[in-house]
């Protein structure tokens, strides 16, 4: 195993599926292949990153203008965010939920993952407003669904994820609806199981939708009045909008319930989508429940001692500095980050309106009905295609895959992601998508000729299927 200027060398085989062996989560295993083993031809559209501002504005305006460090970021700070960075990001998200935020409720860590570990570590706690959740409790998720959910509740927490299926066709394909949610509830608790987290991901991932504030309402309504559950909003995507969405994004604290329910309801948000900046790994919780504070920022009750939870996984010294240096930043006299969001959503939308008349062009099809946002993602349907063959001689990526992904799906990823097409998409299977033939392509993870280009090639390949 060797350094090159391009990074990291694995001498052999062998060494690289050693090394893939060890990242148990497919899209990041993939990344890291893409990042450091794969020919630069290679182009990766299956990790939910975002190149669109760096070159556009945020080298320039931010980084560029980071020449030191100063002598106190290199020192231990408050591991949930000091209070100038939380007052920053309550500001932030308060511009963009459309209601005030108090940064007193907002707390940082390393990654929206580690933000998730957190609140349900909170709720396993006393004082929660409900009964304290315990490990084998179940967390509903509409499916499909980020993989990511699986690691963050169940393998601390020890919570039990259940997917709750989506419709993958007819009128209402890939829609939610409150009666779906419902009768996922009541089957659970018929089976003598005990649902006490719904988690929403609003923009939808991977399918990019906002829902609907009027489904909103009554979800929360019912789930506020009807249930014990807590309501967990992931909002990681809400500067993610396309110019002309027909559904605007609805933040869950702009909703009814929070008014009444707000120690139930609670909402994660990171730089890692909006910004483009995934591998500095920050997330923020959003949450007044007196429970998950006592978690995120310690107790000294002798009832109930504890030790910030964030210590653990803590928003460091040097995410501080940068991210203190990137909200204080401005362009041509105006924040820097509210230029930034409304110059994100013209590149967000040119790039989909491009990747959208290739994907058009060439009969590749997709859910996606007009006037609806799309976050950074298609939603492909390559169902046709499943059992087809090819000549396919190359070998497989040496990327340790998810149990249990259906063979036709995995075979067509593998022949997509081989020479000469050299395409990286995410198959359905792994994000729990119930039927198999569905990959998610994100069209921000690189610049819009290559993902184009990656269109292109992908047309070519399947044409020759049989």
């Amino acid at each position: 195993m060797t350094m090159t200027e391009n990074g990291l060398r694995l001498d052999s085989p062998e060494a690289a599926a050693d090394v893939l062996a060890g990242l148990s989560d497919f899209e990041q295993a993939l990344a890291f292949y893409h990042q450091h083993l794969a020919p630069d031809t290679a182009i990766n559209l299956s990790v939910a990153e975002n190149v669109l501002l760096y070159q556009q504005s945020m080298d320039a305006d931010v980084f560029k203008k980071i020449r030191l460090i100063p002598e106190r970021n290199i020192q231990y700070m408050a591991a949930a965010g000091v209070p100038q960075l939380r007052q920053q990001v309550a500001d932030l998200l308060g511009r963009a939920f459309g209601r005030i935020v108090s940064k007193d409720d907002v707390f940082g860590c390393a990654g929206v993952s580690s933000a998730l570990e957190c609140i349900a570590f909170g709720l396993m706690r006393k004082g929660t407003g409900t009964p304290a959740l315990k490990p084998k409790d179940e967390v509903l998720i509409p499916a499909p669904y980020w993989q990511g959910f699986n690691w963050s509740f169940e393998e601390r927490p020890k919570l039990k994820c259940v997917p709750v299926n989506l419709p993958t066709e007819g009128k209402g394909r890939y829609r939610l609806t409150r009666e779906l949610l419902i009768e996922a509830y009541e089957a659970r608790q018929k089976a003598g199981r005990r649902p006490r987290l719904l988690v929403l991901t609003n923009p939808h991932n991977p399918l990019g939708v906002n829902y609907d504030k009027e489904l909103l309402e009554d979800v929360y309504n019912w789930a506020m009045t009807y249930t014990d559950m807590h309501i967990v909003s992931d909002e990681i995507y809400c500067h993610s909008q396309l110019n002309g969405t027909t559904t605007p994004f609805t933040s869950a604290v702009t909703l009814e319930a929070y008014r009444e329910f707000a120690e139930r309801i609670h909402v994660v948000w990171g730089f890692a989508k909006d910004f483009g900046l995934s591998g500095f790994r920050t997330g923020f919780v959003l949450s007044r429940n007196p429970a998950v504070h006592r978690v995120m920022l310690g107790s000294k009750d002798p009832a109930e001692r504890t030790h910030p939870l964030p210590w653990f996984t803590p928003f460091d010294s040097l995410k501080t500095y940068v991210l203190g240096e990137l909200l204080s930043a401005h362009h041509d006299g105006e924040r820097y980050t509210t230029y930034a969001m409304k110059k994100y959503a013209g590149l967000l939308s040119d790039s989909f309106r491009a990747v959208k008349g290739a994907l058009d062009q060439a009969g590749i099809k997709y859910v996606h009905r007009d006037g609806d946002n799309s976050a950074m993602f298609f939603w492909l349907d390559l169902t046709e295609y499943l059992g087809k063959r090819a000549d396919h001689g190359h070998a497989e990526l040496p990327v340790i895959g998810p149990d249990g992904l259906d063979p036709n799906e995995e075979w067509l990823f593998n022949y997509l992601a081989a020479k000469p097409t050299e395409v990286t998409l995410l198959p359905g299977g792994v994000m729990h998508n119930p039927v198999p033939g569905f990959y998610r392509l994100c069209f921000t993870a690189r610049p819009s000729r290559d993902v184009v280009d990656a269109v292109g090639r992908m047309a070519a390949a399947l044409g020759k299927l049989t």
